[in-house]
């Protein structure tokens, strides 16, 4: 009789502690949040050049999950007045880049591209957004940097890199 009170009462103890256990959790407040951080990727350095035929060469390199870049939207604004850092960026041309086209290798995070703006202009300011595969992850966007065409009255001027 002894041994089976003794055993409702372990099995009794063991139910109250594992009851306990599922109503405190882990002590960690509001839903639990995935770790998204091996699926995404970002902007490593990025740069643009102009050539005398009007085109411009953009090209970068990705840190992190680089495979997992669908594509990239390049977004330019023509500048023919004054130069104006703080002005907003207004884009005037959208162009999508997919990344199998622009991949200097298949296993590496280098990228290039060319690209021939639509509307003219002596310099132009401009900015990348890289989508992921996953559609849960949000776009990664560049800072906005500006590129001076040959023979532009800017290319004297410096402007900051990478929207520094």
């Amino acid at each position: 009789m002894k041994r089976s009170s003794a055993c409702w009462s372990a099995c009794l103890a063991l139910l109250v502690l594992c009851a306990a256990l599922a109503v405190a959790g882990c002590g960690r407040k509001g839903d639990p949040v995935p770790d998204f951080s091996r699926d995404e990727f970002a902007f490593a350095s990025l740069g643009a050049e102009a050539a005398a035929d009007g085109t411009i060469t953009f090209q970068g390199t990705l840190s992190g999950a680089t495979q997992n870049m669908e594509y990239m939207v390049l977004e330019m604004q023509a500048v023919d007045g004054e130069l104006c850092e703080g002005c907003p960026f207004l884009a005037q041309d959208v162009h999508r880049v997919d990344s199998r086209d622009a991949w200097e290798s298949e296993s590496g995070s280098s990228f290039s591209f060319v690209y021939r703006p639509v509307f003219p202009g002596s310099a132009y300011r401009w900015r990348l957004t890289g989508y992921n595969l996953y559609s849960g992850l949000p776009p990664v966007v560049s800072p906005m940097q500006t590129v001076f065409m040959a023979g532009s009255p800017y290319e004297a001027v410096s402007m900051p890199e990478n929207g520094e």
